[in-house]
């Protein structure tokens, strides 16, 4: 088992998140019992199909029809915006600078908080001939997965080139559309393949680990963990440790989502939001 220790984390940032995430391991817990303290519970009109939280706590949800809705840490309506087509892939990532992936158009849009595009690029051929995903980088550039020769690579924005490129190991007659999510998370990049789980690449795109569990939409992080939902249990994995450990939930969801006020369970057309006792 790999022990990200070294790579990740520095032991000033465990200790700094360790009183966090004991107020949180008590409130999923509340969130568990029936002595959970809900806010409030919200009805969409429209089947929710991806849900995500910015680093201020602010909720994000895209819907059937390419909706892109933002609500503050209450449930309050922020910004609706439309989208045709929807993106592939959104993340919000500190709330002031969006990121937003469409596949059929081979562009990635830069929003700003109101959710207006205030820039566009193009992926040239050149670099990736089938861009599958794409997700934002730490340090501004991008991440994507080519599906034609199934490279993962890091193009440079100021320039465009490819600075990375790595060939990923496929099984045979792999398809690509068992690969459903990207994201970049400490320097490290962790691809969503529904058949296989979840794979952890580092800094210069070498795979250092699989989480095997199949059949996943979606995952997030908290603090030093990696985290899902799997019906009424929500399970975590330590990047610090690679221990695991989990909690019931009293009903089951498509997404769980955690920020350091707020506990979001997102079901198919309603967002039930907890807070702390």
């Amino acid at each position: 088992m790999i022990n990200l220790n070294q790579s990740i984390f520095q032991s000033y940032y465990r200790k700094s998140v360790t009183v966090f995430l004991v107020v949180f391991i008590s409130m999923l817990t509340t969130v568990g019992s029936a002595q959970s303290k809900k806010i409030k519970t919200l009805e969409v009109s429209d089947t929710i199909v991806y849900a995500a939280v910015d680093r201020p706590g602010e909720l994000y949800i895209l819907t059937a029809s390419g909706q892109l809705q933002k609500f503050d840490t209450n449930g309050k309506l922020l910004s609706l915006h439309k989208n045709k087509p929807s993106p592939t892939l959104f993340d919000p990532r500190d709330g002031s600078r969006l990121f937003a992936f469409f596949r059929e158009s081979r562009q990635y849009h830069f929003l700003n908080p109101s959710l207006e595009i205030v820039q566009a690029f193009s992926i040239d051929s050149a670099f990736a001939i089938d861009p599958w995903l794409a997700c934002i980088s730490g340090d501004h550039n991008v991440w994507l997965v080519d599906a034609a020769d199934w490279t993962l690579k890091k193009i440079n924005t100021s320039n465009g080139a490819v600075s990375i490129e790595e060939t990923m190991d496929v099984k045979p007659k792999k398809q690509k559309t068992d690969f459903t999510f990207l994201r970049e998370y400490q320097g490290f990049v962790f691809l969503l393949d529904a058949s296989e789980g979840i794979l952890i690449f580092n800094s210069v795109g070498k795979l250092i680990k699989t989480i095997s569990v199949k059949k996943l939409s979606y995952f997030n992080f908290l603090g030093e963990e990696l985290y899902y939902l799997q019906g009424d249990v929500l399970r975590f994995f330590d990047l610090f440790t690679a221990e695991t450990r989990e909690q019931k939930l009293t009903q089951p969801g498509n997404f769980a989502l955690i920020t350091d006020e707020r506990f979001f369970l997102i079901r198919k057309n309603t967002i039930e939001i907890f807070g702390a006792q």
